[in-house]
């Protein structure tokens, strides 16, 4: 039973994620792995905290798992997935031994690659084993409540209604919650495994999406190689891993989030089924930490900017349209916790005019800005700074190139500015010790960007020549002022 309460999760998120790619060409196996299993992970929650809202006991809605996989399978069985070569999904050739020999550079970045995964997923097992139940956050807060819900599975509203303790967090959204006590009820026992498997499926989803989606949009594995191991190598991004903290959890479904987006705008013809995936997939980001909330503002918000390109305003709010329908379910689900079960969130709440008095402190400010500037050269525990190998990126690819993908860049980076923000003035109010606060914190949030960043970074200089190195700041300019 331990091993089904997780696969039947996978399988509801490879037959979900079928749908959505049944006519998208240019994808890979591996893509396809890295985002259905996650996914299937979120419908499970979903689904769980939904029916188990309403009534039904754990048995019940394992069933009507179950006979979901079974329609979307017959649904749509006959769909054919498949690859920029047209050939199927599964016949994808991962390991290709003729053309790893007949190019070294691909060769030494794939052994590279598959080393770093061996030596880090051995590091995240030998830490779990060493700290079962994860770090503080994890015992405190993350699993606690889903002890809760998995003890008391018909009660635990009330409890979290009743909670007002700050280490607790009962505000928080139920995507890691709801999927761990799922699946405690299902096998009947807390075994310590279902959260450290749930903490690995989302450290190396993220690890696996990465790479495998910049291999897809640059159409070059070595370089989809290369981004995974900037993760596989960050040392600290292990260890916000196997900590059993939702950090990774919600940065991977920003990341995702960002690639569906990239993908859905990719070609001559926005692809709806994408957008409404894209959503989905930002709706679990906001199932899973409050910062997801944050996440979906900026992304509207940042979408905006299109506006200055190609788009008018009626194709880009048809394309809000697809995205918010995706992201409706995880939203409503969201607002039913906040309003009628969790206590208020402990920045919100008893704040008053205590806001505005931390919102003209200049030393809050500064305090903020000097922690922001110290996390950025220390980001990551590296042995060195690693920022200055990005900018030597640029310096040899020959520029950014903001054309790629219908001017996709130019709204992911403006919605990974706008985070950034937020996370600022979020920590300019906080009703904790600032100090505190910023020690304990500012890494976490840097970290569930760096994906996403990566990501952006890679499609960014991939395709820059010398006519588009002269002409993509001319072009941006020009673009901005260009009569409609």
């Amino acid at each position: 039973m331990f091993f089904l309460s997780i696969i039947t999760s996978l399988l509801l998120g490879f037959t979900f994620c079928h749908f959505f790619f049944k006519k998208i060409k240019s994808i890979n196996l591996r893509f396809f792995i890295n985002l259905s299993i996650p996914i299937g992970i979120g419908i499970s929650s979903i689904v769980f905290i939904f029916f188990n809202l309403i009534g039904f006991s754990s048995s019940i809605i394992f069933l009507i798992e179950i006979v979901s996989i079974i329609f979307l399978y017959l649904k749509f069985r006959n769909y054919r997935i498949k690859t920029s070569q047209e050939k199927l999904l599964y016949q994808y050739e991962w390991f290709n031994l003729n053309k790893l020999l007949l190019n070294p550079v691909l060769l030494i970045a794939t052994l590279m690659y598959l080393y770093s995964w061996i030596m880090d997923s051995g590091i995240f097992f030998f830490d779990s084993i060493q700290n079962p139940h994860g770090l503080w956050d994890a015992w405190s807060c993350w699993n606690l409540i889903s002890r809760f819900i998995s003890r008391a599975p018909h009660d635990w509203p009330t409890l979290l209604h009743q909670m007002n303790a700050i280490d607790f967090h009962p505000d928080y959204p139920l995507l890691q919650r709801g999927f761990i006590a799922r699946c405690w009820l299902l096998i009947g026992d807390e075994s310590v495994w279902i959260p450290i498997l749930s903490a690995f499926i989302f450290t190396f989803c993220t690890i696996g999406l990465l790479s495998s989606s910049v291999s897809v949009f640059t159409n070059n594995k070595t370089e989809g190689f290369i981004a995974g191991l900037v993760l596989l190598c960050t040392p600290f991004f292990m260890v916000m891993g196997d900590s059993q903290y939702a950090d990774n959890t919600v940065g991977y479904f920003f990341l995702a989030t960002i690639v569906l987006l990239t993908l859905a705008r990719r070609g001559h013809s926005v692809k709806p089924n994408l957008l409404i995936a894209a959503g989905i997939s930002a709706g679990f980001a906001a199932w899973s930490k409050n910062e997801g909330l944050l996440f979906i503002a900026c992304l509207f918000v940042s979408q905006l900017t299109l506006l200055f390109f190609h788009k008018n305003h009626r194709e880009l709010f048809t394309e809000f349209k697809y995205l918010f329908i995706g992201m409706l379910p995880a939203l409503i689900l969201v607002a039913y916790l906040k309003i009628f079960i969790a206590p208020p969130n402990q920045i919100m709440s008893d704040q008053g005019f205590k806001t505005f008095s931390k919102l003209t402190d200049s030393s809050r400010y500064a305090m903020v800005w000097h922690w922001f500037v110290y996390q950025f050269s220390s980001f990551g525990k590296w042995a060195f700074n690693p920022w200055w190998l990005f900018l030597l990126g640029i310096l040899f690819k020959g520029g950014i190139n903001i054309k790629n993908n219908n001017y996709s860049f130019v709204s992911n980076f403006t919605c990974f500015l706008l985070m950034l923000v937020g996370f600022f003035f979020i920590e300019v109010i906080t009703p904790l010790g600032l100090r505190y606060y910023l020690a304990t914190s500012l890494h976490r949030l840097f970290f569930q960007l760096f994906p996403t960043f990566i990501f952006m970074y890679f499609l960014a200089i991939n395709g820059t020549s010398s006519d588009s190195r002269k002409n993509n700041i001319a072009s941006l300019i020009g673009n901005l002022f260009k009569k409609r």
